[in-house]
């Protein structure tokens, strides 16, 4: 029950902003409940020629229908759009009023006498709510509400399709969650199904046929003729952008394929549909794409803007439509490589297939394929890290400063590549200041090659000793990874102690990391690696008793 001094307080205020298009103005009128007052202001509102007192008219709507005492702002608005023929207003009423219906399954325990046993007997109920008006009410104003467009339909074919496109793309899937749901849109069933054969229309409500069920639906509009005439094709093709539930774009994208196979779709709506953020969308607007005449003049900025496609289907449709109509003279040495270090792996393909169409010949030229060591595509990144290398690399082209950049990618491919590069017969295998560089790598993946190399080499080309270090701590310090490299790491260590014993305060530390490992071949191959270099040099026995104190050290006789 309304508070009387909270309520006249609540339509003062609501008066006050109303003159004045303030943004309080709907939340405050919801609190009034004074019914009276209610409909004098409704009388205002309802012939207020601001845009603003319209627009508040359609966020009223918008919003459920179930505040106490506002029966008269209704039906008073309603009337006057009615009454003076405005499509929009009806529009957001029969929205409104179709979504005061909601059923609800309800589960009742039956008695089957005959056959002596109890059943489940399930029934659509009407659920008691907050909102506006009885049942029988809500059920006459959808009835109302269709009808205004039923009776536009017969009168003007050609507006009864552009006017109920509106109240079509309104609905939300939140309104349609359920079959349910949908059997109680009135409006919107008569609209889209009216001429189903699975559907039952009774007076107050949409039935299912026995043995029919909600999948079998597909697109049967009253006045199926209007929405065959070429001026529909446009208006259906608005209707999937702007629909707010998959139903309508559902029925409008299977309508339109439909009646409107052969309409030629302009490229602004293939753009529209493509940028939607529904999947399905982008897919329809992609295949639209494929048949379209017009893409062939489509200016290459507008295709890189379609690349950027998240569907994976639809992106898939755009390249192929991409690598048909767009020749490789038509696109710079810039644009290749920017489609080649996308993610996205066809677009990334398209970049790949233009740019080894292309000569590489300037010093400009080379420093713009460098960039490809940012590829980020696993999928080409190894073959164009190689096409890229055979450019680059070349003796007459060699420098250290460009070719690290692959081996510093944050991709295993483009490094892989990198490597093979190098170990084969390169201008960069015998250049010190590579391996220097690689020695400092932060990358697991190349300190392993790097170890596995240098058990294969006596030396390496500019190798500090410093660095080597470096590298078979981070090796033997990886306590996620096991594998041979780690046992060849420790031969290297030991081999460096033998070689120099000045290194071993350095380097015993480094053994005992092995030793101690809970891995039995790093702990068996790093005892035999201390052993050895006793062996070797026996005055180091005491600095391996320091730095492993738990390893006992025994004479044995010769």
């Amino acid at each position: 029950m309304a508070v009387p001094g909270y309520d006249r307080g609540a339509m003062m205020l609501a008066e006050e902003y109303f003159a004045n298009e303030s943004d309080l103005f709907l939340e405050t009128l919801r609190r009034a409940s004074h019914p009276k007052a209610l409909a004098e202001l409704a009388d205002k509102w309802k012939i207020d020629p601001r845009p603003w007192a319209r627009k508040q008219i359609l966020a009223y709507l918008a919003q459920p229908l179930n505040c106490p005492g506002h029966q008269p702002v209704v039906k008073h608005l309603f009337k006057y759009a009615e009454e003076h023929q405005d499509h929009e207003l009806m529009a957001a009423f029969l929205v409104a009023f179709d979504r005061q219906v909601r059923r609800e399954r309800r589960t009742t325990r039956r008695w089957d006498v005959r056959a002596r046993d109890a059943y489940d007997e399930e029934k659509l109920v009407t659920a008691r709510d907050a909102r506006l008006f009885k049942y029988r009410t809500r059920y006459y104003l959808r009835r109302r509400a269709w009808r205004y467009f039923r009776r536009l339909g017969h009168r003007d074919p050609a507006a009864y399709v552009a006017a109920i496109i509106n109240p079509l793309a309104a609905f939300e899937d939140r309104d349609l969650q359920l079959g349910e749901n949908i059997l109680d849109s009135w409006a919107l069933m008569h609209a889209c199904f009216g001429k189903h054969d699975a559907l039952e229309f009774g007076a107050t409500h949409i039935q299912l046929k026995d043995g029919r069920s909600l999948a079998e639906l597909s697109p049967a509009p009253v006045f199926p003729e209007a929405w065959k005439k070429p001026e529909a094709a446009p208006l259906l093709l608005g209707l999937i952008v702007r629909a707010r539930s998959r139903l309508v774009r559902v029925w409008a994208t299977q309508l339109f394929q439909r009646e409107h196979a052969n309409f030629a779709v302009g490229l602004e709506t293939i753009l529209a549909l493509l940028e939607h953020e529904e999947a399905e969308v982008q897919q329809f607007g992609a295949k639209l794409l494929e048949i379209s005449t017009a893409v062939a003049t489509l200016p290459v900025g507008s295709w890189f803007k379609l690349l950027q496609t998240k569907n994976e289907e639809a992106l898939q449709r755009i390249c192929d439509a991409f690598a048909k109509h767009v020749s490789g003279d038509r696109l710079d040495l810039a644009q290749c490589v920017e489609l080649a270090c996308v993610r996205p792996v066809p677009v990334a393909r398209l970049g790949q297939r233009y740019l080894k169409e292309r000569a590489i010949n300037s010093p400009a030229d080379r420093d713009r394929i460098l960039e490809l060591a940012n590829m980020n595509c696993a999928a080409v990144a190894g073959e164009l890290t190689a096409w890229a290398l055979g450019i680059l690399g070349k003796p007459e082209h060699y420098s250290c400063d460009t070719v690290i950049r692959f081996f510093d990618s944050n991709l295993a491919e483009t490094r892989t590549a990198a490597w093979t590069w190098l170990v084969g017969d390169s201008p960069g295998r015998p250049d010190a200041t590579l391996w220097s560089r690689l020695a400092e790598t932060p990358h697991d993946d190349l300190r392993l090659r790097l170890v596995d190399y240098l058990q294969r080499q006596v030396k390496v080309p500019g190798a500090d000793p410093n660095q080597l270090e470096n590298v078979w701590r981070s090796v033997l310090l990886g306590v996620h990874r096991g594998g041979r490299q780690k046992a060849k790491a420790v031969q290297q260590v030991a081999r460096a102690i033998i070689d120099d014993p000045s290194r071993s305060e350095s380097l015993l530390p480094v053994l005992a990391v092995a030793v101690r490992s809970v891995r039995g071949p790093e702990a068996r191959a790093g005892l035999a690696a201390v052993v050895s270099v006793i062996e070797a040099q026996p005055q180091l026995a005491e600095a391996v008793g320091r730095c492993l104190p738990e390893l006992k050290l025994a004479e044995v006789p010769a």
